[in-house]
């Protein structure tokens, strides 16, 4: 009864839902929530996320804007949304919380708002070494791996490559060298969120 109320309230008001219930588009603005997942699997940015929103653009070249409420999700779906974002030149602006991976989408945006009592998290990335292993005994055939040791001189050169992409990427968008890297230094099993004026001051915000 409530979902097909909200349906009856969405169509009265104008506002386009989509199957995917994380998104509904009301005029100029796409709204991306992924705590309106109905399975808490789906509650963060993923890769079926990425080609619903690239089919919404298409689809819609009325957008202009997307409002973020996430947690974050798979890094790499995560960036994948931020080109569309910076390709279709939508701005952005975060009701809620925007974290982790979010931050990626949100900076894409030409126009970063964030409404007072919202909140950016930001944190270190990690890797649990249970999924280290995995990854290790699914990879090692097709990466030629011997043992964990050569395993090992690949994540380095890696790690290293995956932070100078983020560095460069939050440069490319305006972002202060001194502020990424205290977004290096932030705890990866807490989240860091730092007040708006640090936020404008580092060019994270933009209004």
């Amino acid at each position: 009864m409530r979902l097909l109320i909200t349906i009856f309230i969405f169509f009265a008001l104008g506002v386009q839902a989509f199957a995917n219930e994380k998104f509904h588009m009301d005029g100029d603005t796409l709204f991306y929530d992924t705590n309106l997942a109905k399975e808490e699997v789906n509650a963060e940015i993923n890769w079926e996320d990425a080609d619903y929103i690239y089919k919404i653009l298409l689809e819609n070249p009325n957008l202009t804007r997307m409002q973020l409420n996430s947690g974050g999700g798979l890094v790499e779906a995560a960036k994948y949304i931020s080109d569309l974002v910076i390709d279709f030149e939508l701005d952005t602006y975060v009701i809620g919380e925007c974290s982790s991976a979010c931050v990626d989408i949100f900076l894409a945006g030409n126009k970063r708002v964030l409404q007072k009592g919202s909140w950016l998290g930001f944190h270190k990335g990690s890797w649990a070494a249970t999924d280290m292993k995995n990854f290790y005994d699914f990879k090692r055939k097709e990466e030629g791996w011997n043992n964990p040791f050569e395993f090992s001189s690949w994540l380095y050169e890696d790690t290293q490559e995956e932070i100078l992409r983020q560095m460069k990427y939050m440069l490319e968008r305006g972002v202060k060298a001194d502020f990424i890297i205290e977004t290096l230094q932030a705890d990866n099993e807490g989240m860091w969120y730092p007040r708006r004026k640090r936020l404008r001051e580092a060019g994270v915000i933009t209004e």
